[in-house]
């Protein structure tokens, strides 16, 4: 049987907020952090392919999203660093802007 994990891919151009970039870089240290290495792009695969196929429950996390965090919201409920295994980023660097 085949893994999903290894299945044809598609590329993707994703925009979001800094602080939303920030926060997947902590999530992916916390998963190293339990010894299982992994990238930004299969840690975002996991949670889509984990995602409930429910309208009701995905809309509201959209609503907390689109109308509910703030700036900094993110950041503010972060553990601390502290510990966290750093994962270096492949592929091609951004430009500060």
């Amino acid at each position: 049987m085949d893994l999903l994990k290894d299945s044809p891919r598609r590329t993707t151009s994703v925009q979001w907020p800094a602080e939303v970039d920030d926060h997947l870089d902590l999530l992916v240290a916390l998963v190293a952090a339990q010894g299982v290495p992994v990238s930004r792009a299969q840690l975002l695969s996991a949670l889509v392919a984990d995602a409930q196929l429910n309208g009701k429950a995905l809309s509201q996390v959209v609503r907390r999203y689109l109308g509910g965090l703030q700036v900094g919201d993110l950041a503010a409920a972060a553990p601390p660093s502290d510990g966290l295994p750093t994962t270096p980023r492949r592929g091609r660097r951004r430009s500060a802007a």
